[in-house]
């Protein structure tokens, strides 16, 4: 039986008529007779829907007189009247404060029957009345319904000469319901969808579809469920039925549609339910697809979309998937791309919601993209929030238009408008291949530029360490090869022997020697010669053999002795330095100063020997250098480095020196790339191009879908036709289509022409029909607020669904009930298992969100958060999101601080004048308070575009402060600003919030149900989501106005946790202008030069935080509010400023850009080697950063 899905849907379907009953009582509780008198029920349902005529609740003297001015004989009605336009004012206030989730409907037609019932309470159904033969007496009650029933709405007109509010109803639904449903437990399955077909005869020759011109119509369906009510044993006469009772009242949203076709499954087989997206409740197949997402050239998304939107593509194989969507992480932006991206590949999909103001949101998305023929938007004419022109854009005017389209494309028809001939161009499907390639060329470019200009600063940094050995290198190729301690010692020895040598010469030509020798017969040429040997072995010998006396004889013996003895040394010198040698032995010179002389000569040979010593050594020195490729003079430097040296190792000295020409030739080659701003602009446009084509690619499919639908025949071009000349009659799109579901495939047939269908919840029962799959894939949206019973319908014309919502936001409180016992007894019934059963108790209510996650739907969610500063998310943050593992992450740095607070959330205490104030209910001095705000705020051209909303827990507090606003000539639909309680805010947002607590005292407390806290509150679930929707509609700021004093208030509520977050978190530290440490001296020296040009109304600062990074500077103007982000490109790593704690992971300098840009930043780049750059302007970045603050 667990999973028996029969089952599962009648469960479902006994659900709905429990609540169903539930909604009836709803109903009583805000409730107004209008007597027939005041009140004409045909004139209403006679009026043209065109033209908006409504019917004025005619309470003539009410609105006749004023109070002191009622004569006494018509006191009596006047206060009669007065009382019922009391109730009807009550019922428009309570309605404008709660249009997402209330409606008002008309009842009239009430019929009253006497059932049998149990001892409990419950009615007794034929069947059990069958089988009980026993005759014990019969316990009966007495039932009042209406049989039928019309969404209306009320307006108020002020009579000018009174100054009375006249009401006049208007239908907005031009289809009259039959209310059978509560007649099931008393006919029994057999009898009553035997009257259900019959009501279906009706409803398809539309006599149920306004103008009505006569009421016996109603007659007549009276006595045909007379008919049927005969056969059991129900007690009613002619009086049981009555025309003449009329009622309005405020009632939750219905789901009349839904409840019948609920019933219509409940019918079906196992096999007629198979293969479906119902399944997914009883069958784990298909339940656990994880797949790639696909490549950015396969990828059909318009808008912009972060990883975590992107990630949900890959659960869409599932027959049932969730997207969880936190307030403000783009779930209606996510939801708009994945439409487009199933319509681009093929798919037939349904858009619903049960709140119209979520399809209008996406509706307004797709519209943005120009497409024609992508969606098809039925706008329920019941919802406030559909305006004329969101009727415009609905599918009727589209299809009645599809003709001039096809022609537009090129198609011709004939006279008989049959499709004949194409004369235009080949519709051509453009490729997105191309300009994927080239954005992903920018992301490189950009990602490669800035790890440049790293590099270009690393370099400098190691340059700069090591700058003593930034030595100029004649030839680098030849050090780097050749330069060695043996080469640097064969260096230093040839520089040290030419200094020696250098010495010994200039010694030598200094002296008086040297002036005597030069006298040499100028013939002999010392130079190059070596006699300096021979005349030294002469020398030495004279020196030992000389003759030192007088006697010439033996002079001469001595030196013919000394001459034969070193004849051999004598035949080496020239005649020359033999005649000088001989002449001075032949003298009468003493030996001694024969010696002395040749000594001299020596010298003199020697020194022209020195020279040539000197020469070579100088040449070899040459060599030698050049060898090393270093000059004398770098040798001089590099030889004190090495002699100076900290480190022993002169291989490490030339590695650094080696080192440092490396360096400066990489910052050479790396000195020109291209600017990082135009690589910027480049990748948006090529995102503008990519965003363009996936519009054509899509529009083109589309047409040629069209294109090929209509050559098929004439099926076809008859049911548009019809379309648009019912168009033609009516404005009301649902009137147009109601008559869609007397044939199956006349809606199919509409269907392969659009892709994409939006509408809700129940119009989606009302106007398609009940087929299995017709649908690839329906995605239902606010999911969190529906009931899985309601979706059951759906789920069956699709093979796939999709729940996108959030579990921490409100849930559907109207189901509400004291105890689950009749839903225990209900899922006892059918075996539904605990996480498949719907619970209605305040603190175990399950949306359908709820029980696909118990039942494992494979889910993603969406984190990052756009709408506002992490301060105003923070709460919602902190209490709701973060303890259940699901933090958000704010992608938002737009700040709008209040006046000269630096604040965007401010607590107002208000003070109150007690003779002004009249309820528990109401806070006179709060609303007058924020009036006054309001004005202010009005009047700061910060504001003046800015949308405003005004929040209260309290339909009273609401009320007044509408009123109030209305009587200083405001109106929300023309001054941009909305008044609500907190129901009514669900899907908004706001640019301004402001909150009315209306509390004044502690005892006050138990009035703030919803504000209880943790203090064992039924309510519990419903009420935190409540507070989370109430505490994250703001863009911009808060205001919070009180009169109780925050340390006044007790412990643990929800509204004391909140105001002192506040008071906490509400001041920015974006704003700051305290200087932080500068990460370099680029940094440093772009600080100094902005300062010193900026004129008076700009402020820089730098080290600001935002997403998670720290950007190098913010420069502001004052005046304005803009605002850059300035990054100096080169010092830091932005891997190395990431802030693991916010959840924010990129893996590239793009990627971060692309975070912060979607946080609002716009961006100025500088490239540290443009700022090195001697011919580089830094003038010019002052101009360009004040141009792009202008």
């Amino acid at each position: 039986m667990d999973n028996n899905l029969s089952n599962f849907i009648k469960y479902c379907l006994g659900y709905v008529k429990l609540t169903r009953e539930r909604t009836v009582l709803a109903q009583q509780k805000y409730s107004v007779n209008l007597p027939t008198e005041c009140f004409g029920l045909l004139g209403l349902l006679n009026g043209d829907a065109d033209e908006k005529v409504g019917e004025l609740i005619d309470l003539k003297t009410f609105y006749k007189y004023d109070p002191k001015d009622v004569p006494k004989n018509e006191t009596d009605i006047y206060e009669k009247e007065k009382e019922l336009a009391n109730k009807i004012d009550d019922i428009y206030s309570k309605y404008r404060n709660d249009q997402y989730t209330k409606q008002i409907i008309l009842s009239f037609g009430y019929f009253e029957i006497e059932i049998p019932i149990e001892s409990n309470g419950d009615i007794i159904s034929p069947e059990e009345q069958e089988e009980d033969t026993e005759e014990k007496p019969v316990k009966t009650k007495i039932d009042r319904y209406p049989l039928f029933s019309l969404p209306v709405k009320i307006e108020q007109e002020f009579n000018k000469k009174t100054g009375a509010k006249e009401y006049s109803i208007y239908f907005v639904d031009p289809e009259v319901q039959v209310n059978i449903g509560m007649l099931e437990p008393i006919l029994g399955e057999d009898l009553y969808f035997q009257l259900l077909e019959e009501m279906g005869k009706y409803e398809i020759e539309g006599q149920f579809s306004l103008p009505i011109t006569d009421l016996e119509i109603f007659r007549e369906i009276w006595h045909k469920i007379k008919a049927q009510l005969r056969l059991k044993n129900a007690n009613f006469d002619e009086k049981s039925f009555s025309l003449e009772e009329i009622k309005i009242a405020l009632s939750p949203k219905a789901n009349y549609f839904l409840a019948e076709d609920l019933a219509k499954l409940a019918q079906l087989t196992e096999e007629e339910l198979a293969k479906t997206a119902l399944t997914s409740w009883t069958q784990d197949g298909e339940l656990n697809i994880e797949s790639e997402t696909p490549h950015e050239k396969d990828l059909y998304f318009p808008f912009l979309y972060d990883k975590y939107q992107l990630s949900t593509l890959s659960i869409l194989g599932n027959k049932g998937a969730i997207i969880q969507g936190p307030p403000g992480t783009g779930k209606s932006e996510t939801i708009s791309n994945i439409l487009c991206h199933l319509a681009a590949t093929g798919n037939r999909v349904l858009f619903v919601s049960q709140k119209a103001q979520a399809l209008k949101v996406v509706k307004d998305k797709l519209k943005k993209l120009d497409v024609k023929y992508l969606f098809g938007y039925l706008p329920n004419p019941n919802s406030a929030q559909i305006g004329e022109e969101d009727e415009a854009d609905g599918i009727a005017p589209q299809l009645s238009a599809l003709g001039s389209h096809i022609e537009k494309l090129g198609y011709k028809f004939n006279a008989r408008r049959h499709l004949v001939e194409y004369s235009g161009k080949n519709i051509s499907i453009p490729t997105i291949d191309q300009v994927v390639s080239e954005k992903e060329k920018n992301r490189e470019a950009l990602n490669e530029v800035i790890a440049i200009q790293r590099k270009i600063y690393q370099f400098h940094q190691e340059l700069s360490q090591l700058k003593e050995y930034d030595i100029d290198i004649s030839d680098f190729g030849c050090f780097a090869k050749s330069f060695s301690s043996d080469e640097w010692r064969e260096i230093k020895n040839a520089k040290t022997e030419i200094e020696t040598l250098g010495k010994i010469i200039r010694k030598y030509e200094r002296s008086d020697e040297k002036k005597e020798f030069d006298n040499l017969p100028a013939t002999l040429n010392l130079n190059g010669e070596h006699f300096a040997e021979a005349i030294g072995k002469v020398r030495d010998d004279v020196a030992k053999t000389g003759y030192d006396r007088h006697s010439n004889f033996l002079r001469k013996i001595n030196n013919v002795s000394r001459n034969f003895r070193l004849g051999n040394v004598r035949e080496k010198l020239p005649r020359e330095i033999i005649d000088y040698i001989d002449k001075v032995l032949m003298s009468s010179m003493s030996r001694n100063e024969q010696t002395k002389t040749l000594d001299c000569l020596y010298n003199h040979c020697f020194y022209y020997e020195n020279i040539q010593r000197l020469e070579n050594a100088e040449e070899k020195l040459r060599q030698k250098l050049s060898t090393c490729g270093v000059s004398d003079d770098e040798f001089e430097i590099l030889d004190s480095k090495i002699d100076n040296a900290t480190i022993a190792n002169l291989e490490e000295i030339k590695n650094r020196i080696l080192r440092v020409q490396e360096v400066k030739s990489e910052l050479q080659k790396l000195s020109k790339t291209e600017s990082t701003n135009k690589i910027g602009s480049a990748l948006k446009r090529a995102e503008q191009e990519r965003v363009k084509r996936v519009g054509l690619y899509i529009q083109n499919i589309i047409n040629q879908g069209i294109i090929e639908k209509w050559k098929t025949g004439i099926t076809i071009k008859q049911i548009v036709r019809k379309l648009a000349s019912a168009f033609g009659r009516s404005k009301k799109a649902f009137k147009t289509f109601d008559n869609l579901r007397k044939d199956v495939n006349n809606f199919n047939a509409i269907l392969d022409l659009i892709p994409v269908w939006i509408m809700e919840l129940d119009d989606a029962s009302r106007i398609i029909p009940l087929e299995a799959g017709i649908f690839d894939y329906v995605i239902l949206d606010e999911a969190s607020q529906c009931n899985v019973a309601y979706t059951l319908p759906v789920m069956y014309r699709t093979n796939r669904v999709l729940f996108v919502g959030d579990s921490e936001q409100m849930r559907d409180s109207t189901i509400m009930f004291k105890s689950n016992r009749v839903f225990d007894e209900l899922a006892h019934r059918y075996q539904i298992p605990e996480e498949r059963q719907i619970k209605a108790t305040g603190f175990a209510v399950q949306s359908v969100l709820d029980i696909a996650y118990k039942r494992g739907f494979m889910d993603r969610p969406l984190r990052y958060h756009y709408r506002s500063p992490s301060e105003l998310i923070g709460f919602s943050n902190d209490y709701f999101y973060t303890p259940k593992g699901k933090e958000l992450i704010p992608i938002n740095s737009n700040y709008l601080t209040y006046k000269g607070t630096n604040r965007v959330m401010l607590v107002h205490e208000i003070k109150s004048d007690w003779s002004e104030e009249f309820s528990d209910n109401v806070n006179v001095a709060e609303a007058k308070a924020i009036l006054d705000l309001f004005k202010e705020l009005r009047g700061d051209e910060r504001y003046r575009d800015k949308s405003i909303g005004i929040l209260s827990f309290f339909n009273a507090q609401a009320t007044y402060i509408r009123d109030l606003f209305e009587k200083e000539g405001f109106k929300e639909e023309n001054d941009n600003y909305k008044v609500s309680i907190i129901e009514g805010i669900q899907g908004d947002e706001k640019d301004i919030v402001i909150y009315s607590f209306v509390i004044r005292t502690p005892e006050q407390k138990n009035k703030y149900v919803p504000l209880t806290g943790e203090g064992g509150d039924i309510r519990a679930d419903i009420n935190k989501g409540r507070v989370n929707v109430a505490f994250s509609r703001a863009r911009f700021q808060v205001h919070c106005f009180v009169s109780l004093p925050i340390q006044e208030m007790p412990e643990k509520i929800w509204l004391k946790k909140y105001l002192e977050y506040v008071q906490e978190n509400g001041e920015v530290a974006l704003y700051s202008t305290d200087l932080k440490p500068f990460d370099s001296y680029f940094e440093e020296e772009f600080f100094n030069l902005m300062r010193a040009n900026l004129k008076r109304g700009y402020k820089i600062q730098n080290q600001v935080e935002s997403c998670g990074f720290k950007i190098d500077f913010v420069v502001s103007n004052t005046n304005t509010g803009k605002r850059i982000a300035v990054e100096c490109d080169g010092p830091c790593h932005f891997k190395d400023e990431i802030d693991e704690a916010y959840g924010i992971h990129v893996e590239s300098d793009e990627e971060r850009q692309r975070v912060l840009e979607a946080a609002g930043w716009k961006f100025c780049r500088i490239k540290y080697a443009d700022w090195l750059d001697e011919k580089f302007d830094r003038d010019t970045v002052v101009q360009a950063v004040v141009d792009l603050l202008k």
